[in-house]
């Protein structure tokens, strides 16, 4: 009985002592029985999971949470800004939907954010006019090729290093006959052709690079450029070229059974390129004996050389209306290693703060593009997020419309004309 108290004693004081140097590493600013409010879209499991990734934050300072949820932020945010009445931080679904809000955010700069622990592309993202305003905090991946590395070993197929590589292998699978390269579906309702667009500014990122992409949306780089016009062109005739289902195929397949294709026996493609979540969404809930890195896996989209090649993201970011000591210690934590690594930990999709303990992803998967997105050159928000709804709508309905056939060009005269008339800056 006496050992088994002891025993029971020690565990106590190791776990008292963990949460005590935990508290330690948390500067709360001054913030002690503050109250901190937060808007956002996160509901159910992902608002609790929100909620686990700050407790140390809150029950170290003693912070009170008051956290809204809604699904209609683009109706109850504005209202509560031009009522005076705006929460302390805002949790937006992309870097576009800060931007209205520039004049009204708090620069991050002032609110002790640790800067070093996001790279300049991710600073750039959150920034209007040159001030950083928001701070990238949950993302997923984009430039991503999934496939089953079992049935590629079979066949006698490797991942490829390079842009070329891959090139040569798709037509090595074209040679073999056995299933297409590509699976690729664009059907999505009303935001059919997404799938086409993600894959097109990959293209671009490989030959055009960043800053031509980033340039998509500020008017710098023209709709109907060169560049743009020989990426369409490019990404239409892969449709027919390697594309399961050649271009008809494409456009009437669903996005989620595009997934699919590469791991049902016999397999009717050999990769799919979608996002980080087709793992966990798709492929594992369809396939729940198959095991992740046998059965499935994925690879970085090449770039043109040996090196990696910039990352496509999307995610949330968030901006602060207030300067309080609450809101200081809110950034302070989550841009730190501690609040990085709980973000891992809980598994809310992958953290931006490059201070995060790798090892405290425990899906596999997360850690796999986690490590993937540590390695790439640079980030590229998706554009048609970044972009006035009628232009990022336009993008889906002209690509879709080009690989059915549709002028390439004329298609992208009249996206820039809508630009133009959307951006009157950018004309």
């Amino acid at each position: 009985m006496f050992k088994r108290l002891s025993l029971l004693i020690v565990v106590l004081l190791l776990v008292v002592g963990s949460t005590a140097a935990q508290d330690a590493a948390i500067d709360c600013m001054g913030s002690e029985g503050a109250t901190l409010s937060v808007m956002a879209s996160w509901a159910g499991e992902e608002e609790e999971t929100f909620r686990n990734i700050i407790a140390p934050l809150l029950n170290g300072c003693g912070i009170t949470l008051n956290y809204e949820g809604t699904r209609d932020m683009n109706t109850v945010l504005p209202t509560r800004v031009e009522g005076g009445a705006p929460p302390d931080i805002a949790v937006f679904s992309n870097p576009g939907a800060l931007k209205p809000f520039a004049e009204q955010l708090v620069p991050l700069t002032e609110l002790n954010v640790n800067a070093d622990n996001y790279s300049a592309s991710w600073q750039e993202l959150g920034s209007v006019n040159g001030e950083w305003l928001g701070l990238p905090v949950k993302t997923d991946i984009k430039s991503l090729v999934w496939y089953s590395p079992v049935a590629f070993e079979a066949a006698g197929y490797e991942v490829p290093a390079t842009w070329d590589e891959l090139v040569a292998l798709m037509d090595q699978m074209v040679a073999d006959g056995e299933a297409a390269p590509l699976s690729m579906g664009f059907e999505s309702g009303g935001a059919t052709g997404w799938t086409a667009t993600d894959f097109v500014q990959d293209i671009l990122l490989r030959t055009q690079g960043v800053d031509y992409v980033a340039g998509l949306t500020t008017g710098e780089t023209a709709w109907n450029d060169q560049g743009v016009i020989d990426a369409w062109t490019l990404y239409a005739d892969w449709t027919r070229k390697y594309g399961s289902g050649g271009a008809d195929g494409a456009i009437t397949t669903g996005f989620g059974d595009a997934i699919l294709q590469p791991f049902q026996d016999p397999p009717k493609a050999w990769m799919v390129k979608q996002s980080g979540f087709a793992g966990s969404a798709f492929i594992q809930p369809n396939f729940p004996d198959y095991i992740y890195g046998e059965d499935f896996a994925f690879f970085a989209l090449p770039g043109r050389g040996e090196e990696a090649a910039p990352m496509q993201v999307g995610g949330d970011i968030l901006g602060a209306f207030n300067n309080t000591p609450a809101v200081q210690a809110f950034v302070a934590y989550l841009s730190s290693p501690e609040g990085a690594t709980a973000w891992a930990a809980n598994g809310f999709d992958l953290t931006p703060n490059s201070a995060a303990d790798a090892s405290a992803y425990e899906n596999p998967i997360s850690a796999d593009k986690a490590a993937a997105l540590a390695a790439a050159t640079a980030v590229s928000y998706d554009v048609g997020d970044l972009m006035p709804p009628a232009v990022g709508q336009a993008e889906f309905d002209g690509i879709t419309a080009v690989v059915g056939g549709a002028d390439v060009t004329e298609t992208l005269n009249n996206i820039q004309a809508l630009v133009e008339a959307n951006m009157p800056a950018s004309g």
